[in-house]
């Protein structure tokens, strides 16, 4: 017989074992997700000279544009008032810039649990290398509400805790109420706000850049008027002064002013309606303007003139001599005023009536000239002078016309001969001008000669006279 040895099970792992095991596993892994460092990783140590280190800590967050990209590492005396913050920025911060710029700011509003917000600068300066240092005048840090109350004096803040109780006061004895009946009516300001800060931003690229540099260029002006400044700044406040010992006046001022704006849409509007026409005027103007200066520097050497006249010994002696005559003119102007009243019926109607009907043209084909009256009676009257010499004692003959021909014409009943008229012609009537309508032309005597129609001389032409031929 051979005798066998038992055979053992294997045995699995202990629970001590399994238990470290787990921690291991849960603990890395949550040390890496709240921030741990794996020991293999080397952090890129940056330094920032800072005006107060006071509002950062170890373990402080360091952002750039929101995102968290490294811890504050340290915090130490820098020289002077300064501190020397070095912090440890991942790769996802890298890479930064020599030009790049910090602040400290806060997480919560007004104060508490800062952070350091980090601007990596532009990529075409050179990089910061490893321990670099940003320094103070790239760095910012937040004023605190303290500082700001501490910058002003006693009674400044007295007054405003004054302000403040009393508005606490105003807002629980009805105050609120009236805020939010004024809520409404705050609409139409903030649309016509939000209409008045989008004309800021310019019509055009590059407007709201001049603007700036316009500000710039004003801010400069005033720097370089330091002295100027402090008297205006006293004269603002003597202004002041006076203002608040006049309360009761300037109350009433503002009462009368709130009158006139009620007042003001009205005239708005009525300027609103007025501008086109000042538009329209001022197109019409613009070529006047234009002339205006070669029309004033033809008019220098007059002024010269009248100026060397008025300036010349002989112009008082003149006065003088005229000085009789002007007299005589005071004592006859009632007179001339009379006279011209009479005269005025006459050139009115020479200038309403006679000269447009003498300007215009008569159009009778094929004797058309295209000359205005005027100038055909002018014409008409040389004719008619050189004519009239042959029936003088000058003149060389004397002509008689009879009628001649085989065309025998009538004019109908004459009213004065109470026959007809009959005449003879040795070509055939074609026609008269202008046409007979049947009617007087109008003419009321009882009206002045302005009233009375003008003429009209675009005549058609009539058919001839009754004809016939001679037997």
């Amino acid at each position: 017989m051979s005798s066998s040895r038992p055979r053992r099970e294997p045995r699995g792992i202990s629970p001590l074992l399994a238990g470290l095991i787990a921690i291991v596993v849960i603990a890395i892994p949550c040390y890496l997700a709240f921030g741990g460092r794996a020991p293999w990783h080397n952090d890129h140590l940056v330094k920032a000279v800072v005006k107060s280190g006071n509002e950062l800590g170890t373990r402080s967050p360091v952002r750039i544009a929101g995102v968290n990209v490294g811890k504050v590492k340290k915090i130490e005396r820098g020289p002077g008032s300064t501190a020397i913050v070095t912090m440890a920025i991942d790769d996802s911060g890298l890479p930064l810039h020599e030009d790049a710029t910090l602040k400290v700011r806060p997480r919560l509003f007004l104060e508490g649990n800062f952070f350091v917000e980090l601007r990596p600068g532009t990529p075409s300066s050179p990089e910061l290398p490893e321990g670099g240092t940003i320094p103070l005048a790239q760095t910012a840090t937040p004023v605190q509400f303290d500082q700001i109350l501490t910058t002003l004096q006693a009674s400044t803040r007295a007054d405003l805790r004054h302000f403040l109780d009393s508005f606490s006061k105003a807002l629980d004895d009805g105050g609120a109420e009236a805020v939010h009946r004024l809520v409404p009516f705050m609409e139409p300001a903030l649309l016509r706000t939000a209409v008045a800060t989008e004309a800021l931003q310019g019509q055009r690229p590059g407007d709201v850049t001049g603007f700036i540099a316009d500000g710039e260029r004003t801010a400069r002006a005033l720097a370089s008027r330091r002295r100027d400044l402090p008297r205006l700044v006293g004269a603002l406040d003597t202004t002041l002064t006076v203002l608040a010992t006049r309360r009761a006046a300037v109350g009433e001022s503002v009462e009368q002013l709130d009158r006139l704006v009620t007042q003001a849409p009205a005239t708005f509007a009525a300027m609103n309606a007025l501008f086109p026409t000042l538009r329209a005027a001022a197109v019409e103007a613009r070529p006047g303007l234009s002339a205006a200066p070669a029309t004033l520097r033809l008019a220098n050497p007059l002024l010269a003139q009248a100026g060397a006249l008025v300036s010349a010994p002989e112009l008082p002696a003149l006065l003088r001599d005229l000085d009789p005559a002007v007299r005589i003119l005071g004592r006859v102007e009632p007179k001339l005023e009379r006279a011209f009243a009479k005269l005025e019926p006459n050139t009115e109607c020479l200038r309403r009536n006679a000269i447009p009907t003498l300007k215009t043209t008569v159009v009778d084909p094929p004797l058309s000239t295209g000359r205005p009256i005027y100038r055909e009676l002018l014409d008409g009257l040389v004719g008619l002078a050189s004519g009239s010499q042959n029936f003088t004692g000058d003149g060389p003959a004397v002509r008689y016309h009879a009628g001649f021909g085989d065309q025998i014409v009538t004019t109908g009943t004459a009213p004065s001969a109470g026959e007809p008229l009959v005449g003879l012609t040795e070509e055939p009537l074609l026609g008269s001008r202008p046409r007979y309508t049947g009617r007087r032309p109008p003419f009321r005597p009882d009206a002045r000669c302005v009233d009375q129609q003008p003429p009209d001389l675009a005549a058609e032409t009539g058919p001839a006279p009754q004809q016939r031929s001679a037997p």
